[in-house]
């Protein structure tokens, strides 16, 4: 049975907290407030990504997320304005192409504001879905028609953060209910990952935090803090899916390892999945 650990690597320049993170591949793109690293995983190389639109730009982002859709990497988030009005707000989009490094013209929606937190984001059949902090509004982008829609009630109705897709599926773990809900964009309606509910009542009991993400097909991953021998660790469990007749989801746990032993010292902002 193969037992996972994570390590941490030192060689690598320090990364703001409030960075947006996102995998292409075996590398990791790191979006700071006004410059961009690209890791590569594999080489255990860094190097910088040049020419940021941020890094040129007199109205910086306060807040921004990152996703990937064939490729190219989308940087959403608002940035503010001089009118003839007074200060106002816009959507603004960064497009960076990975396999040529170029950054694609900057695209700019006036006077509709995104909103400044984000709990999360997803790609969910080509688009991005931006789910607003606590009651801010949550939209829908997709890129190829550059449009702009405000997010199914359905997916918006539950508080979700830390999720994964698979198969275009939505996964996240609900930390209040002690369930892993499934929202399936093409039926829109939420459900519940059957199978799951004594790992997820005793083993994640304590957990407030709990970060899903894709591990290959039809898996996904969770990273968890557990109490275990009187100190905080972290946990990682990868939990295989199964569709059935119907269009119940279950799930089986197939290994909980812990990956960090002392998860006190540390806080994990994002979970990517990367391959090697």
């Amino acid at each position: 049975m193969d037992i996972y650990r994570l390590t941490k690597l030192r060689l690598f320049p320090p990364v703001s907290y409030r960075g947006s993170f996102v995998s292409v591949g075996s590398k990791v793109y790191v979006f700071n407030d006004v410059d961009a690293l690209c890791i590569d995983c594999a080489s255990h190389t860094v190097q910088p990504i040049p020419d940021m639109p941020q890094r040129f730009s007199a109205t910086p982002m306060p807040s921004k997320v990152a996703n990937v859709i064939d490729g190219k990497v989308y940087l959403i988030g608002d940035s503010r304005f001089t009118s003839d009005h007074g200060m106002s707000w816009r959507k603004t989009v960064m497009v960076l192409d990975s396999e040529t490094q170029v950054w694609e013209p900057v695209m700019k929606k006036e006077n509709v504001r995104v909103g400044a937190h984000w709990s999360d984001s997803v790609v969910m059949d080509a688009k991005i879905y931006l789910k607003g902090y606590m009651n801010g509004n949550s939209f829908v982008y997709e890129p190829k028609e550059k449009k702009w829609e405000l997010m199914d009630e359905v997916l918006n109705s539950k508080d979700w953060e830390s999720a994964c897709v698979v198969d275009d599926v939505l996964y996240y773990h609900d930390c209040s209910e002690k369930a892993l809900r499934a929202y399936d964009p093409k039926q829109s309606r939420w459900g519940v990952v059957n199978g799951l509910e004594e790992f997820l009542a005793s083993e994640c009991a304590q957990s407030k935090w709990p970060n899903a993400v894709k591990c290959g097909e039809k898996k996904l991953a969770l990273f968890f803090p557990k109490n275990h021998d009187g100190k905080e660790v972290i946990c990682y469990a990868e939990i295989a899916l199964e569709r059935r007749q119907g269009g119940e989801v279950w799930g089986k746990l197939e290994s909980c390892d812990v990956v960090i032993e002392d998860g006190g010292l540390f806080d994990v902002v994002k979970c990517v999945a990367v391959t090697v």
